[in-house]
């Protein structure tokens, strides 16, 4: 993957109460695995598990010591990053700024 595409780089809040941050509509189910390895290479993270079906899927993940579930949804097509934790809530915050700072 030449760039890590962010056009839906943005903050939301789930029905969970916990923070997601949007990153992208514009890859497809089998782009995924690069993507989400890119992601993790700028946030400094690991891939714990990996759940995946025909439609959607998650990864944990840990970034900063905290876990993390990166998601691939294909209807709507999205992929988030989405906090587990409270601490996790404002780990999202920071990591919107530093992919913000990426080229894209």
């Amino acid at each position: 993957m030449s760039s890590l595409k962010l056009d839906a780089l943005d903050v939301e809040i789930m029905h969970s109460g916990r923070a997601c941050l949007n990153l992208t509509s514009c890859i497809d189910w089998e782009d995924f695995p690069s993507y989400a390895n890119a992601v993790l290479d700028v946030l400094n993270g690991n891939i714990e598990k990996r759940s995946d079906s025909v439609d959607v899927r998650i990864w944990e993940v840990t970034i900063e010591k905290e876990k993390f579930h990166l998601t691939f949804d294909d209807f709507p097509v999205m992929v988030s990053l989405e906090a587990i934790t409270p601490r996790g809530d404002m780990l999202i915050v920071d990591f919107k700024s530093k992919l913000s700072k990426v080229s894209v």
